[in-house]
């Protein structure tokens, strides 16, 4: 086809695409099957209107599904999931669309082989590529329909991860095919290549996502270059892994788009990431639109009728291999990986949404046209996937109102009502102001006022019984999450602190969600943290390991910085909730009263911590406190340079001259000091009776090798059993030393500052006896068995010490 037509052909698809979008409005029929039904008309009139007959030629091939339509479509649905909450639900979802698709093969396949003169194979082959759930159809569909967000992201997940998983099972099952043999060969060989496929996918776009967002960073001051990037790395993902590295293409983009999502979020600026989002809707929009009505245009009405029954029966036999998969997978993952409840309603919206599109159709039309019965897996895969446009599609909407799922939650419901309230005082100031220039009269204004009354109080939703006190406590939640990305812009706490309290919003936000009633839902009790968990972990594999001591010191002095930021974050947060939250509109004060009590609760133990941080290391958090106000003024002047320079009231130069000079200025920032202590390395080291009586020349020489090593209350510096070879003296704090003996903890002793513990490792003994866990903020000084005995060979007195010790010992 001429270039010409061919910009001509596609821009008059667009504009009818466009007129549909517009009509589809007051038509009970999802836009994406309107498009297929105009397809397929536009099909017929080809064949009595020349001036249509260029769409002859304007039909679906694989390489335009896979690599034009795809990627755009696959990127763009991964850039608007969660990707935290895509992580954290990574197992179960993979878990589901694995084992869904092979059952689902399995069940279609052999249904066919037994309807059908298809080879067993071949028919199995048909059931790999029509199983997976398309995900460009799937989709398209819930975000037309609004659907729930968690329904959206289980299904979003399913299908996207199903994409893989088919294409993997579909190209070893044709290989079998198109060899004409089987071999128990073949199993492993199949399963390998399913895990090179899946797994290269995702390592080659999560290579590509964070290498690409980090040049995002490095441009942040040219939006349009960070969003011709955007397109780059969905198409490079895409392409590079589906075509050179021949590893799951749909995964790398999906993977690419995910890391952005998690890298984006603090580094690459906001109004950035709006217009990243706003492009690939637009392009999102063009590709789906060509797609289903090219997918319309690909169906043959008078062949397809003709095989009727055998499409009938592979229907059939997609929806009781769904139905298989999902009613027995879902109950199973939930009790396997404690996922929240899936009820039953969500769980036919799972079952019936299965929907087909043009990935099986572009699945199908790669197969050799040598291959016997090729033409038969074509008609029933275009007939299967019309059945599901036409059939399933539209009727997912009443389903949806049926089981109650497009029912707002309390969450939404709160954001409705603030929303009302808000848009209400707006429309209410308008008619102040035109009443004040004297352009309205009172009679006039009374009018309107009565009117706007009408119109929010008729659409405002009203709290059921007992959730006036949960109303209460969203409300309080928003405000806390407001103020904290307040805090964030402005620089007063870092990036892992922001997340990690963001996360924690989150979780108390579902907690509240599944609480059954609003007296467990108002509790004080925090909910699990896995960033504490993971730092927990990393301490306790590095706590005792000598290479790493310099990594432990620096990671504990982070980590008192981050525990400070967060506490200061969480009174300031805290604050902004008790003085806001009473403004709120519609809530009742007796429930305000008990949300800010729990504040109140929440403030005073914050405060407290921090001052006892204040009191034990006075230059530590004199230093963090003088950084965090310098990099929050420096973040705030950055912050109104780009919003001035956004707004045209200073020029391209100025803003480039004040960004560089700000930003250099952050960078340069002193790094907070370690905290400090009051008595000296050399003076504490003196006080251990191994070491009394030693020269000052040795025990300075030890006090070089010894380091400062900080930890925070809670945690455990040595485990009982567990191996080490360093001696540790307390140089501020209280340590709490604790022994198991038959399964019973008991406390042994309560050390402070100037004492010591782990003294028998420099003797050899490596295995600990106890546990040591801090019972405040701790500073320790920390000195190994290697760091002691490299001293002996000048200063005999020191192995002569520890020999008597250790014969003194045994």
């Amino acid at each position: 086809m001429p270039v010409t037509d061919l910009v001509l052909v596609v821009m008059g698809l667009l504009t009818v695409a466009m007129l549909a979008a517009s009509l589809c409005r007051n038509l009970p029929i999802p836009y994406t099957v309107f498009l297929v039904l105009i397809g397929m008309l536009l099909s017929m009139l080809t064949r009595d209107i020349p001036a249509l007959s260029a769409l002859h030629e304007f039909r679906l091939t694989p390489d335009l599904v896979f690599f034009i339509f795809l990627p755009a479509l696959i990127f763009e649905s991964a850039l608007n999931l969660d990707a935290r909450q895509l992580l954290k639900d990574i197992a179960p979802i993979f878990a589901l669309a694995a084992p869904a698709l092979l059952i689902s093969t399995v069940i279609i396949g052999v249904g066919v082989w037994l309807y059908t003169d298809l080879d067993l194979i071949l028919a199995l082959v048909f059931g790999a590529l029509i199983a997976a759930t398309d995900p460009v159809a799937v989709v398209a569909l819930f975000k037309e329909l609004g659907a729930p967000a968690r329904l959206t992201t289980l299904v979003e997940g399913e299908s996207l991860f199903n994409d893989a998983t088919a294409i993997v099972t579909f190209k070893v099952l044709l290989g079998i095919a198109l060899a004409g043999s089987f071999t128990s060969g073949d199993v492993g060989r199949g399963i390998v290549e399913f895990f090179q496929v899946f797994f290269g996918g995702v390592i080659v776009g999560t290579i590509i996502g964070f290498g690409i967002a980090e040049l995002m960073r490095r441009i942040r001051g040219s939006e349009i270059a960070i969003l011709v990037m955007s397109l780059v790395m969905a198409y490079a993902s895409f392409v590079i892994a589906e075509h050179l590295l021949h590893v799951s293409g749909v995964m790398a983009a999906v993977s690419a788009a995910v890391a952005m999502g998690i890298y984006a979020v603090t580094r690459i600026p906001q109004g950035a990431l709006r217009s990243i989002r706003e492009t690939w809707e637009v392009i999102a929009l063009v590709c789906n639109s060509l797609l289903f009505l090219m997918i319309g245009l690909s169906v043959d009405l008078g062949v397809l009728v003709e095989s009727l029954d055998g499409i009938l029966v592979a229907a059939l036999l997609v929806l009781i291999a769904r139905a298989a998969s999902i009613y027995t997978l879902i109950p199973a993952m939930t009790r396997l990986f404690a996922l929240p409840h899936v009820n039953m309603g969500e769980r036919h919206i799972m079952w019936w949404g299965g929907l087909k599109g043009g990935l099986a159709i572009a699945i199908v039309l790669s197969i050799p046209e040598s291959l016997a019965g090729r033409q038969t897996l074509v008609e029933l895969t275009l007939g299967v996937v019309l059945f599901t446009l036409l059939i399933n599609a539209p009727s997912i909407r009443p389903l949806i109102k049926r089981f109650g799922l497009d029912r707002m939650s309390d969450e939404e419901l709160a954001e409705l009502r603030r929303g009302l309230h808000d848009a209400q005082e707006h429309a209410n100031a308008v008619v102040d102001r035109l009443a004040a220039a004297d352009l309205l009269t009172t009679e006039n204004k009374a009018s309107i006022n009565e009117s706007l009354v009408g119109i929010f109080e008729k659409e405002s939703p009203h709290s059921g019984a007992g959730r006036h006190l949960r109303r209460a406590y969203m409300e309080a939640l928003q405000l806390e999450t407001e103020e904290l990305d307040d805090l964030y812009r402005l620089g007063l706490i870092q990036e892992y602190t922001y997340l990690d309290l963001r996360a924690r919003l989150r979780r108390d936000r579902d907690a509240w969600a599944s609480a059954p009633d609003d007296a467990s839902a108002l509790t004080d009790k925090p909910p699990s943290n896995p960033f504490l968990r993971v730092e927990r972990a990393a301490l306790r594999w590095v706590r005792e390991r000598n290479l790493l001591t310099w990594f432990l010191a620096r990671f504990q002095r982070a980590r008192l910085s981050q525990g400070v930021q967060r506490d200061i974050a969480g009174i300031l947060c805290g604050d902004a909730v008790m003085t806001a939250l009473p403004l709120r509109a519609g809530l009742e004060q007796a429930d305000v009263g008990k949300v800010i009590a729990l504040y109140s609760e929440r403030v005073q133990r914050k405060r407290k911590r921090v001052a006892e941080i204040r009191s034990d290391f006075p230059e530590f958090f004199t230093s963090l406190e003088q950084r965090l106000a310098q990099a929050a003024a420096l973040a705030s002047a950055r912050n109104h340079a780009a919003a001035s320079f956004h707004h045209g009231d200073i020029g391209a130069k100025a803003f480039t001259h004040i960004e560089r000079l700000l930003d250099a200025a952050i960078t340069e920032l002193p790094p907070v000091g370690s905290p400090d202590v009051a008595l000296s390395a050399a003076e504490l080291i003196e006080r251990v009776p191994l070491f009394g009586g030693f020269s000052s020349d040795v025990i300075e020489r030890l006090a070089d090798r010894a380091q400062t090593i900080t930890f925070l209350s809670g945690d455990v510096v040595i485990g009982q059993n567990e191996k080490g070879n360093a001696l540790y003296i307390l140089m501020r704090g209280t340590v709490n030393v604790m022994r198991e003996d038959n399964g019973q903890q008991s406390r042994v002793a309560s050390l402070s500052q100037g004492e010591f513990f782990g003294e028998a490792a420099l003797l050899g003994d490596e295995t600990r006896t106890a546990t040591v866990t801090a019972a405040t903020s701790l500073t320790l000084l920390r000195l190994t068995r290697r760091s002691v005995l490299s001293l002996a060979d000048k200063h005999p007195e020191i192995a002569a010490r520890l020999n008597q010790a250790y014969a003194d010992r045994h």
